[in-house]
């Protein structure tokens, strides 16, 4: 019971903080020890890209390392693994819970990998003419 507490509040705590909040904290950059490659097709395969988009930017972003999930290995794997022994307790946790023999640590780490290469670089408003009409239009008819 005490291990599910723990388990519980560490990851209230690291999924509700952003990123820009958990990077002020002074830690080196953890090494990505995953191979993207092989990650690219877990991802697939595992059915990550149905909230979390092609690219990391879905119904739950991932990309442009938003989520203090994706802080480091570790932690990605803490919430991986606390999810599979929660999931149960907490049935309002949406994603799917991933234990050591549904996904083992080297393809976890290797989805890791592949989800830290996503970054998010829409164009800019000014280059996308159809987007430019759309913010004209709704400039002139706001109230002046």
């Amino acid at each position: 019971m005490i291990k599910i507490l723990i388990s519980t509040l560490l990851i209230y705590m690291v999924s509700s903080l952003p990123a820009t909040v958990l990077r002020a904290a002074p830690a080196t950059p953890g090494t990505i020890s995953g191979n993207a490659d092989k990650g690219e097709a877990l991802y697939y395969n595992h059915g990550c890209y149905a909230c979390h988009g092609y690219n990391g930017i879905g119904k739950h972003n991932i990309a442009n390392d938003v989520s203090g999930i994706m802080m480091s290995e570790a932690v990605y794997l803490i919430f991986l693994r606390a999810r599979s022994e929660l999931n149960p307790p907490l049935p309002t946790q949406r994603m799917p819970h991933y234990s050591k023999t549904s996904l083992p640590d080297h393809e976890a780490l290797d989805i890791y990998a592949h989800i830290r290469t996503f970054k998010d670089t829409p164009p800019e408003a000014e280059s996308n003419a159809t987007m430019q009409a759309i913010i004209n239009s709704a400039q002139s008819q706001a109230p002046q």
